[in-house]
């Protein structure tokens, strides 16, 4: 019996360290929806990297790893990507100040205005968080401490389903709303609809 007991609660820290470890947000909240928790670079995600991108070309870019990430997902999803960029000074940008990326950020450098464009991409197996600007130049806000970011893949809609189901048929918190009523809300909002905690 003292064997039985053993096991169980093993079985149990083993269930507990696995589901602890999931990207996988539906699973815990209750409906299809994926996505990732807040990612800090360098800490819980990789430092910065300056790469050349196809079709966007030198960016600054933290490339996330995410094997749930594929082509299917990709095109079955409407990809929210959100971006508390607290590396900024209060008089560039409001602290704590959470947005949905494509983000463009205004300030001088010197004499010289400059707008930093910050984008999130899907691409199969990983997330890239990127920001471009003219100057190709990424210091000093660009790699500074306290930008964090967060995604989520909601899957699409087929708008002739009755009751705005989502095209797979599955339930879903956030089945009666558009697109554009996705990208219209607030992050607060967003996360209200989902279920999720802030």
């Amino acid at each position: 019996m003292k064997h039985l007991g053993f096991f169980i609660g093993l079985f149990s820290l083993t269930a507990l360290f696995i589901a602890s470890c999931r990207k996988d947000i539906a699973t815990r909240s209750g409906h299809p929806l994926q996505g990732s928790e807040w990612l800090v670079p360098g800490k819980n995600a990789p430092k910065w990297q300056t790469k050349n991108i196809d079709g966007i070309g030198p960016a600054q870019v933290l490339e996330i790893a995410d094997p749930a990430i594929t082509p299917e997902l990709i095109n079955s999803s409407v990809v929210l990507v959100y971006a508390n960029l607290g590396g900024y000074p209060a008089s560039i940008r409001q602290p704590g100040k959470i947005e949905l990326t494509r983000l463009l950020v205004s300030y001088m450098r010197g004499n010289n205005p400059r707008t930093d464009v910050w984008s999130g991409m899907p691409v199969p197996g990983k997330m890239l968080i990127l920001l471009t600007n003219p100057d190709n130049e990424y210091d000093p806000y660009g790699n500074a401490a306290g930008h964090e970011f967060r995604y989520f893949f909601v899957p699409k809609y087929d708008p002739n389903a009755a009751g705005k189901k989502p095209a797979d048929g599955s339930s879903n918190l956030l089945a009666k709303y558009t697109e554009t009523d996705l990208r219209n809300m607030s992050y607060e909002q967003f996360i209200e609809a989902a279920g999720l905690k802030k």
